[in-house]
């Protein structure tokens, strides 16, 4: 049920940009020829697709410039972009120590954490980035771990905040209809299936019967859904 890895891209360029342009570098060392070199090495890293290479060059433009944080949020996004949860968390986790309202940062250090089963680490840094946000996609991953860690009472809370929000009927997440085929749902039949789950962990059958009979009825073809439907 781990939804948030497929945006990532979107969710980070934008904020990702504007951190470069308001972190301040050293135009003195950036002059020298060695430090242009990695950035040239840095270039052709990235343009010819070897990300290994690439990584080398930060680690030499940071080794010669550890004030430039600029170049760390680089790195983390390279580590979190190739899925090397471990040393992102502890690349953003050092940026977060001096930037705690970096969004970026915060975001990768979230979904690092989730990914390498820290959940109660993930739950809080998701809870700090919803306050800092208050995007409903990330109220909809904090409850997916809610759920998973049987916080059922601060789930259903939550779910309930999602479905009233207007922005749930728009958003869409993917949910996999099979080994091969995904199917796109709002992220409002989605808070309804999960608040259905919930009730089924209670013990409550009717009143997860109506959960998902309402994610069905905005999204007929729901797989999951159906499948937990029919499971009761």
């Amino acid at each position: 049920m781990n939804k948030n890895l497929i945006r990532k891209g979107s969710m980070l360029v934008i904020a990702f940009s504007i951190f470069f342009a308001v972190n301040g570098q050293n135009q003195e060392l950036q002059k020298s020829q060695l430090y242009k070199h990695y950035q040239m090495k840095y270039v052709f890293g990235m343009k010819y697709n070897d990300g290994a290479v690439a990584k080398d060059a930060l680690y030499s433009m940071i080794a010669m410039d550890p004030n430039d944080d600029s170049l760390k949020m680089r790195l983390c996004y390279y580590y979190f972009d190739n899925n090397q949860f471990v040393s992102s968390l502890f690349v953003s986790a050092d940026l977060l120590s001096r930037y705690p309202d970096n969004i970026d940062a915060l975001r990768m250090n979230a979904i690092s954490y989730e990914n390498m089963g820290a959940r109660e680490k993930a739950v809080d840094a998701y809870e700090s980035l919803y306050l800092k946000t208050n995007e409903v996609s990330v109220l909809y991953q904090l409850t997916v771990l809610q759920f998973e860690m049987e916080r059922y009472t601060e789930c259903s809370t939550n779910l309930d905040i999602i479905i009233e929000n207007p922005e749930a009927k728009a958003l869409k997440l993917s949910f996999a209809m099979d080994e091969i085929k995904q199917q796109e749902i709002t992220l409002e039949a989605a808070a309804y299936n999960i608040k259905g789950m919930v009730e089924k962990q209670q013990g409550n059958k009717e009143e997860a019967k109506k959960n998902f009979n309402k994610a069905l009825a905005l999204q007929p073809e729901f797989v999951l859904a159906k499948e937990n439907l029919k499971g009761l």
